[in-house]
């Protein structure tokens, strides 16, 4: 699915896809099921559910491929389908944790190493610190540093200013510097 040797739009493979071609959706679901499924588990915190609200999303596009409006950003609509989806789950209560129990649960003081932890152990200290974020801060840290989005998009996906969002990932950023910085064997900043 090229275009002149160059890879197919968005646009283009929706408009494919909505011509009969199914492959396309293919090419869209494999574009694009990583970064939904990222933002989602960054809001309900649970694999299994963010998995089926991944699925959900992708499935509300077959069943209603008109849903999305051509000219407009393909990324960022499908995000904000994603976060509504999300937070439709999370209100209906589907295998949702009551928050004071997982407040329980997180360990609040994580185990010191005496050095610098090895990358795979630094990839589960960044994700549980992450996790561990307040709901916004964590939704809007993992749309700008694993979906990539832009802080106008995030703004737009999220319903917030684009100052507050900017405060929101900085906030962030600074909890994680904050926590992570133990393990990097640096005194907290």
């Amino acid at each position: 699915m090229t275009r002149h040797g160059a890879a197919a739009s968005d646009e283009e493979l929706l408009s494919a896809f909505r011509s009969g071609r199914p492959e396309a959706f293919t090419s869209l679901f494999r574009r694009w099921s990583r970064p939904v499924f990222g933002h989602v588990l960054g809001m309900v915190k649970d694999p299994d559910l963010a998995d089926d609200v991944t699925q959900q999303v992708f499935l509300k596009l077959v069943e209603r491929p008109g849903m999305y409006t051509p000219g407009t950003s393909f990324g960022r609509w499908l995000h904000r389908v994603a976060r509504n989806t999300a937070l439709d789950e999370l209100k209906k209560g589907h295998r949702r944790r009551d928050r004071d129990q997982l407040d329980e649960n997180i360990v609040s003081d994580p185990p010191r190493h005496a050095g610098r932890p090895e990358a795979g152990e630094l990839d589960r200290l960044v994700e549980e610190a992450i996790q561990r974020l307040d709901g916004i801060q964590r939704e809007v840290l993992v749309l700008r540093e694993y979906s990539e989005l832009s802080y106008r998009e995030i703004a737009e996906i999220t319903g917030r200013s684009l100052t507050t969002v900017k405060q929101d990932i900085y906030q962030a950023r600074q909890a994680l510097r904050s926590e992570l910085a133990p393990h990097l064997g640096r005194d907290r900043q």
